[in-house]
């Protein structure tokens, strides 16, 4: 676990009870930041507003906490589980693809939230949020560039350029699929054309780049 994490005074709380206020604010902050209230995420975690605000300050506090903690779930359940022993980078990145979309049917809520957040940031930059984020896309880009087969490219092609153009146009498609308005079921059922869509892109990379 991150140290800011393990650190911060929520983990002095018994551990049901944190699970409950980590999951009513994350449901909560589902809706977007300025439309969660901390009204409904005591009353479903089942501690006071005082309580709350003693553990995280403030509305920002709290929500800073459960972005961080998100994005810390992300790395543990997500990151720690790629092949690094696999070299053919489009292959790697497309075996990314399949465990995020798997590990979204696990944790819906968690997706919902990080996708959520990740429009409120378009809409409304913040450092303090966006940090979190930025954290976990450059581990993603390190994870996938680690210890690339350039054997595989063509003659005189920038192999790291060329990963690089691969992980922006599947991070620009990803973004582009992102609406605040929709919620994981409603992503779950594009799935299946998400995937095609990936697919062609993944092939056209081969076709590309590939010998």
């Amino acid at each position: 676990m991150d140290e800011a994490l393990e650190s911060h005074k929520i983990m002095t709380m018994e551990a049901d009870k944190r699970d409950r206020v980590i999951n009513a604010a994350m449901r909560e902050f589902s809706k977007g930041f300025k439309s969660a209230c901390t009204d409904t995420i005591v009353r479903e975690a089942g501690i006071s507003k005082g309580l709350l605000f003693h553990y995280f300050g403030t509305k920002d506090g709290l929500y800073s906490f459960i972005l961080q903690n998100a994005c810390n779930m992300i790395y543990e359940e997500y990151y720690t589980l790629i092949d690094l022993k696999q070299q053919d980078i489009i292959e790697k990145i497309w075996q990314m693809t399949l465990l995020k979309i798997d590990l979204s049917y696990k944790h819906p809520a968690l997706f919902e939230f990080l996708a959520k957040a990740y429009v409120d940031l378009l809409e409304n930059p913040n450092d303090e949020f966006s940090k979190y984020f930025e954290k976990t896309r450059s581990i993603a880009i390190e994870k996938a560039l680690s210890d690339i087969d350039t054997s595989l490219f063509k003659d005189g092609i920038d192999a790291k350029k060329a990963a690089n153009v691969i992980l922006w146009t599947l991070n620009g498609y990803s973004t582009s699929q992102i609406d605040g308005s929709m919620r994981m079921e409603d992503y779950q059922k594009e799935y299946e054309r998400y995937l095609g869509d990936m697919k062609e892109y993944i092939d056209l990379f081969r076709k590309t780049f590939y010998k």
